[in-house]
């Protein structure tokens, strides 16, 4: 860790312990770099991410699960030498208008997504939560205080919602 941060030309102290070191390199490393990014942006290919656990805005995930349903439609004998014939098939069977399908469903989703999103940003404005100070008047918000359920809360904070 030291060797790496001394080739970087960054500061540290040689007492400083292995947690402090872990820290300061994450602050400096910057993003990872993938040679298979790299070959394709040489190649004038855009790389695009797709947000982890979002199985569902992913186009290959929905033919994924095409070819698994033609393999189970046709796996009527359900036998273990025929369905690497039959995955093969399926993947054959696949065309540039599943893709475009697929494609075009996860766009679809995409604009939904990012639709709720703007409504939720909306809903979360218009509540505010404030820390107000007990001279602010009841018509301003509403006051919640241990004496307004039956849920002991602190006495000496004053939470507020303002609608």
């Amino acid at each position: 860790m030291q060797e790496w941060l001394r080739q970087k030309g960054i500061y540290f102290e040689d007492t400083w312990r292995k947690a402090m070191l872990f820290e300061l390199i994450k602050q400096n490393k910057g993003p990872p770099t993938f040679a298979v990014e790299e070959l394709l942006t040489a190649h004038g290919h855009e790389v695009l991410r797709l947000p982890p656990y979002h199985c569902d805005l992913n186009p290959v995930e929905k033919i994924w699960s095409l070819v698994k349903r033609k393999v189970a439609d046709k796996n009527v004998a359900q036998d273990p030498k025929e369905i690497v014939k039959l995955t093969v098939e399926a993947f054959e069977s696949i065309t540039a208008e599943d893709w475009t399908a697929q494609c075009t469903h996860v766009e679809h989703l995409e604009e939904e997504y990012l639709k709720n999103d703007g409504l939720m940003d909306e809903e979360m404005d218009r509540i505010i939560i404030s820390t107000a100070s007990d001279t602010e008047t009841e018509s301003d918000s509403v006051s919640i205080h241990s004496s307004d359920s039956d849920v002991p809360m602190a006495t000496d904070h004053n939470y507020s919602i303002k609608l």
